[in-house]
């Protein structure tokens, strides 16, 4: 059985072990899926961001040549730039060929100050043309623009970049439920549209220099057409043609918007070639009303922001411990200047681990009954494996026991070694109880086979249950006087008719008397009480002795199978542990409940409640 338990206990440990790593691998898992999650929240959210930016951004270059002049050189109307602006921009500018520097605004506004200063910081050492000379901030430089990547949080990896700032080629491939959200990116393509250089044409009356200037250039052409259709080239007359029909306009061409970061403020400018003339038209941007322009417009407008806080231009966060998830973001051109940084708290309901750990919890309780109810079935198997083999024992000890006293009297019988015609009948009266007893043992061991195999069919009838007493006891009367017992026999007068199988109930009477005498040997009152009575609807059947009774520990299994309350080998009784069963068994059968008690004044008491028998 130690060796079982072992067993068990290792195969605890290992299954607590691998419930424990199934736990750990499963929460490594649910911590990457909210990561994923939150992270997929924090994209959409910037990417909502991107989109207003988009949008303005589409609005700003779409606007016409004439919109940067103080008024429109056709109307002579006040410039749109002049008023009702986004809350976040300071002005516009416009800057000519010749470096001279204008503004929509009224020149007592208090923002042309700040406008002039950013805009004419922008070439004070001569304009550049191309963005990638101007240096990126250097929080910025380490992230592509329009790219979100996790700072913190629980199962995050730090270096994840997600959001491509131009979409991927199309290839086939499965698509998952990250990529159905990554194509969801608009602001991607409105990305991609936005860099295509634009023309248009204008009305010439409005620039009487450019106008000059595209007519020096015509005439130049024309000559050049007159001097090729001199020559034959007549193909070039329809050229001369398309001339003609555009005379009177002006070809305008805008470069995309440029971003460039003046202190506290983003410019945003582009190139115009208006004829041969080329100028540079912007926006000055505060990019503190601008950040909290994009906070209200995506978290306040979606409820985030409970849950969610945005710091606009922050140096990227260093700290893990924030108790929720970072994620910083660098927009995309020409809002690269501008860097953000989300702080997400755990949103409820997204990877909780509250049915992990219930699982868990039910997988440990289901695992701990399995092996609770292996090691009980185990033990049970071995404790009546055990009881077996005493039984075995104690069936080989009581019949060797009677069997060498009948062999050794029988043998002193035959060879005349009795001295005397006493001992001679004392010889024959110990070889006739000691066959008896061995006939009660090997009954009681076949009647056990027979009950367990289902072999055993009683007889059952109605009748007087006190006549069947009075018969067992007369017949135990001298094996009782042998052992120095007597037999008090009490059966009530007014008992009624029960059901029961007379052999049967004579057999568990033997059995009960037998079991009194072998464990009240050592009694001063060596008295074995029989008694029959009525108890309400029941006729009582009661065996009692006046020894030292049954110890509390073994009162519920006195009547198991092959149970003794004492060791096999230092026992002092006899006995092969299946007396009681057998009563219990055959009572049963009969239809009687069978107990046992320790009785008042010493002794044990089993007593047969057999029910009245019924018309």
């Amino acid at each position: 059985m130690r060796r079982i338990r072992i067993a068990l206990a290792l195969a605890s440990l290992a299954a607590l072990g691998l419930v424990a790593l199934l736990a750990w691998r499963v929460d490594q898992g649910r911590a990457a899926e909210r990561a994923v999650q939150h992270q997929a929240v924090a994209e959409r959210a910037f990417e909502e961001m991107e989109r207003a930016l988009s949008e303005f951004l589409a609005r700003e270059e779409a606007r016409p040549f004439d919109d940067y002049a103080y008024s429109s050189p056709a109307t002579g109307a006040r410039s749109p730039l002049a008023s009702g602006l986004e809350p976040f921009v300071v002005g516009a500018f416009q800057v000519d060929p010749e470096g001279k520097l204008t503004t929509p605004l009224e020149p007592a506004d208090a923002a042309v100050a700040r406008v002039r200063s950013a805009a004419s910081g922008l070439w004070a050492a001569g304009a550049r043309e191309e963005k990638d000379e101007l240096a990126p901030p250097a929080q910025a430089a380490a992230q592509a623009p329009g790219t979100t990547r996790a700072l913190a949080g629980p199962g995050v990896k730090s270096d994840q970049r997600v959001l491509p700032e131009a979409p991927a080629p199309a290839r086939e491939r499965e698509i998952g439920a990250y990529d159905a959200l990554e194509s969801l990116n608009r602001a991607v393509d409105d990305r991609a549209v936005r860099k295509q250089k634009v023309a248009q044409l204008a009305p010439s009356v409005v620039y009487g220099k450019e106008l000059a200037d595209a007519a020096k250039t015509e005439s130049r052409d024309e000559e050049r057409q007159n001097e090729l259709r001199a020559l034959g080239y007549a193909s070039a007359s329809g050229r001369t043609a398309s001339s003609r029909a555009d005379r009177g306009k002006l070809r305008v061409a805008f470069d995309p918007m440029i971003g460039v970061a003046a202190g506290d403020a983003l410019v945003l400018y582009r190139t115009v070639l208006v004829g041969e003339r080329g100028y540079r038209q912007g926006l000055v941007l505060d990019r503190a009303a601008l950040g909290a322009w994009l906070y209200e417009r995506v978290i306040g407008a979606t409820g985030l922001g409970g849950v969610a806080e945005v710091r606009f231009d922050a140096a990227p966060s260093s700290d893990p411990t924030t108790g929720g998830y970072v994620f910083a973001h660098r927009f995309a051109e020409p809002f690269d200047a501008i860097s953000a940084e989300l702080w997400l708290a755990p949103l409820p309901g997204v990877g909780s681990l509250g049915a992990l750990y219930a699982f868990a919890g039910v997988l440990l309780a289901l695992g701990a009954a399995g092996l609770f109810a292996v090691y009980r079935t185990a033990a049970v198997v071995m404790h009546y494996a055990e009881r077996r083999s005493n039984f075995a024992a104690a069936v080989t000890h009581e019949l060797k026991t009677p069997l060498t006293a009948i062999r050794m009297y029988a043998e002193m019988l035959r060879d005349g070694l009795v001295p005397s015609e006493s001992k001679r009948q004392e010889y024959y009266a110990t070889i006739t109880g000691e066959s008896e007893r061995l006939s009660r043992l090997v009954d009681n061991v076949l009647e056990f086979s027979k009950l367990e195999g289902g072999r055993r069919e009683l007889s059952i009838a109605v009748g007087m249950i006190g006549p069947v007493l009075e018969d067992a006891a007369e017949k135990l009367a001298p094996h009782a006087a042998s052992l120095g017992f007597a037999l008090a026999v009490r059966v009530a007068s007014d008992l009624p008719a029960v059901r029961f199988d007379r052999d049967a109930l004579l057999q568990v009477l033997f059995n009960l008397v037998d079991n009194a005498m072998k464990y009240a040997k050592s009694s001063d009152r060596r008295t074995v009480e029989l008694e029959a009575r009525r108890e309400g609807d029941a006729v009582l059947v009661a065996v009692r002795d006046f020894g030292p009774g049954v110890a509390r520990a073994h009162l519920e299994r006195v009547f198991e199978p092959f149970y003794r309350g004492e060791s096999e080998l230092t026992r002092t009784t006899k006995g092969t542990g299946i007396g009681l069963a057998l009563v219990k068994e055959l009572s049963e059968r009969m239809g009687a409940a069978v107990s046992g008690a320790n009785a008042d004044g010493g002794g044990f008491r089993v007593r047969l409640a057999f029910p009245v028998a019924r018309a």
